[in-house]
């Protein structure tokens, strides 16, 4: 399946509808191969453009109350910079390291930011089917407290809080709702490749991505997890190993 196939209304030679009427093969092992390849190609930038990409998002973490704005502005053009470099790497085209930011040249820029948006409040909405019984069951004081996790960056306070709301039930709790963010995440996933590589809306890459990832959803969330596992192999690996990994 290619996604970014540029011929109009056209993936792979079919047009959407076809797709989504007689399906298409996920081949995870050709996928996690073509990437691995991709990055062996040219690691330097891909690594180059992660650290930068990093140095980038902590720096205007820090900006005192504006930085949060920011981040949310800036952080979608910023990832999209891997898709349009792979793109070019992928098809044989001339690339350069600036090609990494051609995020913030596009003009589907707002519409990144609206996606990131509206998959954020879909996550929340699929969480709060968790949380809100859990809270009436389990009481909203340990919710409370486990929220200052995003309030502190302190190592210490953070295991004293864990130690203080952690159980069992609370666990599982954590458990299920990242599992109903996941399977969000995972629908929407192919959204911003559509929005700046087919020009489309938010809302019509979103509906584009949930109903082509619909159509092999285990095989999506099996290659998040894959990928996800890969990324723990590489921090086991010390930092250039989970560089890679990323």
């Amino acid at each position: 399946m290619d996604v970014l196939d540029r011929s109009e209304n056209r993936f792979n030679g079919k047009s959407l509808e076809s797709v989504l009427a007689d399906g298409y093969q996920f081949k995870l092992g050709d996928y996690i191969g073509r990437g691995f390849k991709l990055f062996t190609d040219d690691a330097g930038s891909y690594i180059g453009y992660f650290i930068l990409m990093a140095v980038i998002s902590i720096a205007v973490s820090l900006i005192p109350i504006a930085g949060s704005f920011i981040g949310f502005v800036v952080n979608p053009a910023l990832t999209v910079g891997w898709f349009y470099f792979a793109q070019k790497h992928n098809t044989g085209s001339d690339r350069k390291f600036a090609d990494f930011f051609e995020g913030f040249k596009n003009p589907q820029w707002v519409q990144l930011i609206l996606s990131s948006l509206v998959t954020g409040i879909f996550t929340l909405i699929a969480m709060s089917l968790v949380f809100i019984p859990a809270g009436s069951y389990l009481g909203w004081d340990n919710f409370i407290a486990l929220s200052e996790l995003f309030k502190t960056q302190d190592p210490n306070e953070m295991t004293a809080i864990f130690q203080e709301v952690w159980s069992g039930s609370m666990a599982l709790v954590m458990f299920l709702a990242s599992i109903l963010a996941l399977i969000v995440s995972t629908l929407y996933i192919l959204a911003p490749m559509f929005i700046i590589f087919r020009q489309m809306t938010f809302w019509d890459a979103m509906e584009a991505s949930r109903k082509i990832v619909s159509k092999s959803f285990p095989q999506f969330l099996v290659m998040l997890i894959l990928l996800a596992l890969i990324a723990v192999v590489g921090a086991f690996m010390c930092l250039v190993g989970l560089l890679a990994a990323i």
